[in-house]
Protein backbone atom coordinates (compact mmCIF):
# COMPACT_ATOMS: atom_id res chain seq x y z
CA UNK A 1 0.00 0.00 0.00
CA UNK A 2 1.68 3.63 -1.04
CA UNK A 3 1.95 6.48 1.65
CA UNK A 4 -0.09 8.48 0.10
CA UNK A 5 -3.25 6.00 0.33
CA UNK A 6 -2.02 5.54 3.45
CA UNK A 7 -2.68 9.13 4.11
CA UNK A 8 -5.85 9.48 2.31
CA UNK A 9 -6.94 6.71 4.77
CA UNK A 10 -6.14 8.26 8.04
CA UNK A 11 -7.69 12.27 6.68
CA UNK A 12 -10.80 9.72 6.05
CA UNK A 13 -10.52 8.38 9.55
CA UNK A 14 -9.84 11.95 10.85
CA UNK A 15 -12.73 13.23 9.59
CA UNK A 16 -15.23 10.78 9.96
CA UNK A 17 -14.37 10.98 13.87
CA UNK A 18 -14.42 14.77 13.91
CA UNK A 19 -18.31 14.29 12.14
CA UNK A 20 -19.24 11.69 15.22
CA UNK A 21 -17.79 13.95 18.09
CA UNK A 22 -20.30 16.86 16.16
CA UNK A 23 -22.98 14.66 16.04
CA UNK A 24 -22.94 13.52 19.70
CA UNK A 25 -21.80 17.19 20.56
CA UNK A 26 -25.24 18.78 18.72
CA UNK A 27 -27.60 15.42 20.16
CA UNK A 28 -25.95 16.19 23.65
CA UNK A 29 -26.25 20.43 23.39
CA UNK A 30 -29.83 19.33 22.48
CA UNK A 31 -30.88 17.04 25.46
CA UNK A 32 -29.55 19.80 27.94
CA UNK A 33 -31.38 22.41 25.92
CA UNK A 34 -34.68 20.33 26.19
CA UNK A 35 -33.97 18.98 29.65
CA UNK A 36 -33.12 23.63 31.39
CA UNK A 37 -36.39 24.15 29.23
CA UNK A 38 -38.47 21.00 30.91
CA UNK A 39 -37.27 22.48 34.37
CA UNK A 40 -38.08 25.73 33.64
CA UNK A 41 -41.69 24.72 32.60
CA UNK A 42 -42.37 22.64 35.53
CA UNK A 43 -40.50 25.26 38.00
CA UNK A 44 -42.98 28.09 36.42
CA UNK A 45 -45.83 25.20 37.12
CA UNK A 46 -44.86 24.82 40.63
CA UNK A 47 -44.89 28.64 41.24
CA UNK A 48 -48.01 29.04 39.61
CA UNK A 49 -49.67 26.19 41.32
CA UNK A 50 -48.68 27.29 44.68
CA UNK A 51 -49.44 30.94 44.05
CA UNK A 52 -53.04 29.55 43.44
CA UNK A 53 -53.14 27.54 46.23
CA UNK A 54 -52.21 30.37 48.68
CA UNK A 55 -54.85 32.89 47.25
CA UNK A 56 -57.83 30.23 47.21
CA UNK A 57 -56.95 29.46 50.49
CA UNK A 58 -56.35 32.48 52.34
CA UNK A 59 -60.14 34.53 50.07
CA UNK A 60 -61.92 31.16 51.24
CA UNK A 61 -61.00 31.19 54.96
CA UNK A 62 -62.48 34.53 56.12
CA UNK A 63 -66.02 33.90 54.78
CA UNK A 64 -65.92 30.13 55.77
CA UNK A 65 -65.37 30.87 59.59
CA UNK A 66 -67.96 33.36 58.82
CA UNK A 67 -70.42 30.64 57.87
CA UNK A 68 -69.43 28.56 60.18
CA UNK A 69 -70.32 31.27 62.77
CA UNK A 70 -73.37 31.85 61.47
CA UNK A 71 -74.72 28.20 61.48
CA UNK A 72 -73.24 27.83 65.30
CA UNK A 73 -75.27 30.91 66.46
CA UNK A 74 -78.56 30.20 64.82
CA UNK A 75 -81.59 28.91 66.95
CA UNK A 76 -81.56 25.46 65.91
CA UNK A 77 -84.52 24.40 68.82
CA UNK A 78 -86.47 26.49 66.70
CA UNK A 79 -86.77 25.09 63.17
CA UNK A 80 -88.79 22.79 61.73
CA UNK A 81 -87.86 18.75 61.05
CA UNK A 82 -86.97 19.79 57.30
CA UNK A 83 -84.84 22.93 57.76
CA UNK A 84 -83.13 21.33 60.80
CA UNK A 85 -81.76 18.51 58.04
CA UNK A 86 -80.80 21.53 55.75
CA UNK A 87 -78.87 23.51 58.75
CA UNK A 88 -76.49 19.92 58.76
CA UNK A 89 -76.17 19.49 55.38
CA UNK A 90 -74.45 23.16 55.61
CA UNK A 91 -72.92 22.59 58.28
CA UNK A 92 -71.42 19.35 57.35
CA UNK A 93 -70.18 21.02 54.15
CA UNK A 94 -68.61 23.61 55.69
CA UNK A 95 -66.94 21.75 58.08
CA UNK A 96 -65.74 19.54 55.48
CA UNK A 97 -64.39 22.47 52.82
CA UNK A 98 -62.66 23.80 56.33
CA UNK A 99 -60.88 20.65 56.87
CA UNK A 100 -59.96 20.77 53.24
CA UNK A 101 -58.45 24.23 53.66
CA UNK A 102 -56.41 23.52 56.55
CA UNK A 103 -54.97 20.54 55.01
CA UNK A 104 -54.15 22.57 51.82
CA UNK A 105 -52.19 25.11 54.12
CA UNK A 106 -50.66 22.68 56.18
CA UNK A 107 -49.03 21.48 53.16
CA UNK A 108 -47.85 24.80 51.71
CA UNK A 109 -46.61 25.74 54.90
CA UNK A 110 -44.34 22.53 54.80
CA UNK A 111 -43.59 23.33 51.61
CA UNK A 112 -42.50 26.86 51.98
CA UNK A 113 -40.71 26.37 55.00
CA UNK A 114 -37.42 26.29 54.54
CA UNK A 115 -36.33 26.65 57.92
CA UNK A 116 -38.60 25.96 60.73
CA UNK A 117 -38.26 27.03 63.81
CA UNK A 118 -37.51 23.99 66.47
CA UNK A 119 -38.55 24.97 69.98
CA UNK A 120 -38.53 22.64 73.38
CA UNK A 121 -42.07 22.25 73.04
CA UNK A 122 -44.76 21.02 76.20
CA UNK A 123 -45.93 18.17 74.94
CA UNK A 124 -49.13 18.30 77.66
CA UNK A 125 -49.51 21.87 76.81
CA UNK A 126 -49.78 21.47 73.06
CA UNK A 127 -52.47 18.23 73.72
CA UNK A 128 -54.02 19.98 76.19
CA UNK A 129 -54.71 22.98 72.97
CA UNK A 130 -56.00 19.85 70.98
CA UNK A 131 -58.25 18.17 73.41
CA UNK A 132 -59.62 21.98 73.66
CA UNK A 133 -60.81 21.87 70.09
CA UNK A 134 -62.30 18.88 70.07
CA UNK A 135 -64.02 19.17 73.73
CA UNK A 136 -67.33 18.88 72.64
CA UNK A 137 -66.11 15.64 70.25
CA UNK A 138 -64.36 14.05 73.45
CA UNK A 139 -67.67 14.73 75.70
CA UNK A 140 -70.16 13.55 73.06
CA UNK A 141 -68.48 10.11 72.78
CA UNK A 142 -67.14 9.75 75.96
CA UNK A 143 -63.61 9.44 75.30
CA UNK A 144 -61.51 8.29 78.02
CA UNK A 145 -57.88 9.40 78.01
CA UNK A 146 -54.76 8.56 79.59
CA UNK A 147 -51.68 9.95 78.69
CA UNK A 148 -47.93 9.65 80.48
CA UNK A 149 -45.68 11.77 79.45
CA UNK A 150 -42.40 10.59 80.57
CA UNK A 151 -40.26 13.43 78.32
CA UNK A 152 -42.71 16.51 78.74
CA UNK A 153 -40.10 18.63 76.55
CA UNK A 154 -39.95 17.74 72.51
CA UNK A 155 -37.63 19.40 70.09
CA UNK A 156 -39.72 20.12 67.26
CA UNK A 157 -41.50 23.27 65.58
CA UNK A 158 -44.37 23.66 67.88
CA UNK A 159 -46.84 24.08 65.02
CA UNK A 160 -45.66 20.85 63.35
CA UNK A 161 -46.35 18.89 66.68
CA UNK A 162 -49.79 20.60 66.90
CA UNK A 163 -50.54 19.60 63.79
CA UNK A 164 -49.38 16.33 64.32
CA UNK A 165 -51.65 15.92 67.78
CA UNK A 166 -54.67 17.16 66.21
CA UNK A 167 -54.39 14.65 62.83
CA UNK A 168 -54.09 11.66 65.12
CA UNK A 169 -56.65 12.75 67.74
CA UNK A 170 -59.28 13.63 64.38
CA UNK A 171 -58.50 10.30 62.94
CA UNK A 172 -58.81 8.16 66.16
CA UNK A 173 -62.44 9.81 66.79
CA UNK A 174 -63.74 9.69 62.97
CA UNK A 175 -63.03 5.62 63.49
CA UNK A 176 -63.86 4.90 66.46
CA UNK A 177 -65.79 2.14 67.24
CA UNK A 178 -69.55 1.45 68.01
CA UNK A 179 -68.81 -1.50 69.75
CA UNK A 180 -66.97 0.20 72.45
CA UNK A 181 -66.04 3.50 74.13
CA UNK A 182 -62.90 5.03 73.01
CA UNK A 183 -59.81 4.74 74.37
CA UNK A 184 -57.35 6.90 73.86
CA UNK A 185 -53.39 6.56 75.11
CA UNK A 186 -50.55 8.84 74.52
CA UNK A 187 -47.44 8.09 75.78
CA UNK A 188 -43.76 9.44 75.64
CA UNK A 189 -40.13 8.38 76.83
CA UNK A 190 -36.72 8.03 75.35
CA UNK A 191 -34.99 4.77 73.98
CA UNK A 192 -31.55 3.71 74.21
CA UNK A 193 -30.50 6.33 71.55
CA UNK A 194 -31.78 9.03 73.46
CA UNK A 195 -34.41 9.74 70.63
CA UNK A 196 -37.82 10.91 72.12
CA UNK A 197 -41.08 8.20 71.28
CA UNK A 198 -44.16 9.52 71.42
CA UNK A 199 -46.95 6.83 71.17
CA UNK A 200 -50.13 7.77 70.34
CA UNK A 201 -53.17 4.26 70.66
CA UNK A 202 -56.65 3.91 70.07
CA UNK A 203 -59.18 0.93 70.71
CA UNK A 204 -61.07 1.79 67.09
CA UNK A 205 -61.85 -0.18 64.08
CA UNK A 206 -58.30 -0.46 62.78
CA UNK A 207 -57.11 -0.77 59.13
CA UNK A 208 -55.81 -3.87 57.27
CA UNK A 209 -52.50 -3.67 57.68
CA UNK A 210 -52.20 -6.25 55.20
CA UNK A 211 -53.95 -4.86 52.56
CA UNK A 212 -53.14 -1.40 52.96
CA UNK A 213 -49.55 -0.99 54.52
CA UNK A 214 -47.97 0.34 51.75
CA UNK A 215 -50.58 3.30 51.09
CA UNK A 216 -51.21 4.57 55.05
CA UNK A 217 -49.01 7.37 54.29
CA UNK A 218 -49.84 8.00 50.78
CA UNK A 219 -51.76 11.36 49.45
CA UNK A 220 -55.63 11.07 49.08
CA UNK A 221 -55.96 7.66 50.74
CA UNK A 222 -58.77 6.29 52.46
CA UNK A 223 -59.41 2.65 54.48
CA UNK A 224 -63.14 3.11 55.55
CA UNK A 225 -65.72 4.13 53.12
CA UNK A 226 -68.40 5.23 55.87
CA UNK A 227 -66.46 7.92 56.84
CA UNK A 228 -65.98 11.64 55.57
CA UNK A 229 -62.36 12.60 54.93
CA UNK A 230 -59.92 14.13 52.82
CA UNK A 231 -57.41 11.61 52.65
CA UNK A 232 -54.15 13.50 53.29
CA UNK A 233 -54.53 13.79 57.07
CA UNK A 234 -51.54 11.12 57.68
CA UNK A 235 -49.81 12.29 54.43
CA UNK A 236 -49.29 15.60 56.00
CA UNK A 237 -48.64 13.90 59.20
CA UNK A 238 -46.08 11.92 57.92
CA UNK A 239 -44.18 14.57 55.84
CA UNK A 240 -43.89 16.98 59.16
CA UNK A 241 -41.87 14.48 60.73
CA UNK A 242 -39.80 13.18 57.92
CA UNK A 243 -38.60 16.62 57.63
CA UNK A 244 -37.31 17.22 60.43
CA UNK A 245 -35.22 13.65 60.79
CA UNK A 246 -38.11 11.95 62.54
CA UNK A 247 -39.94 8.59 61.80
CA UNK A 248 -43.34 7.19 62.11
CA UNK A 249 -44.51 3.93 62.20
CA UNK A 250 -47.88 2.40 62.39
CA UNK A 251 -49.57 -1.28 64.11
CA UNK A 252 -53.24 -2.03 63.35
CA UNK A 253 -55.38 -4.92 63.26
CA UNK A 254 -59.00 -5.01 62.43
CA UNK A 255 -61.34 -3.63 64.75
CA UNK A 256 -58.42 -3.73 67.37
CA UNK A 257 -56.93 -0.09 66.78
CA UNK A 258 -54.06 1.62 65.73
CA UNK A 259 -51.17 2.42 67.30
CA UNK A 260 -48.54 5.03 65.79
CA UNK A 261 -45.38 5.44 67.23
CA UNK A 262 -43.40 8.78 66.61
CA UNK A 263 -39.28 8.60 66.82
CA UNK A 264 -38.46 12.58 67.47
CA UNK A 265 -34.63 12.80 66.26
CA UNK A 266 -32.57 14.17 69.14
CA UNK A 267 -31.04 17.47 68.11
Amino acid sequence: MSNQLKDNMIKNSDVSALATNFREYITRNKLIEERDQLIEELTSRNQDLNQFAYITSHNLRAPLSNLIGLIDILNYDLLDDYNKTIVDMFRDSAFKLNETIYDLTQMLSIKSNKKVIIDNVSVSYVFKKVCNYFNKQIHKLGIYIHTDFECEMIPFPKSYLESILMNLMSNAMKYYSTNRPLRIEILTKKNEDGNIILTFSDNGIGIDLLKYKDKIFGLNQRFHNHVNGSGVGLFITKTQITSMGGEIEVESELDQGCTFIITFKKP
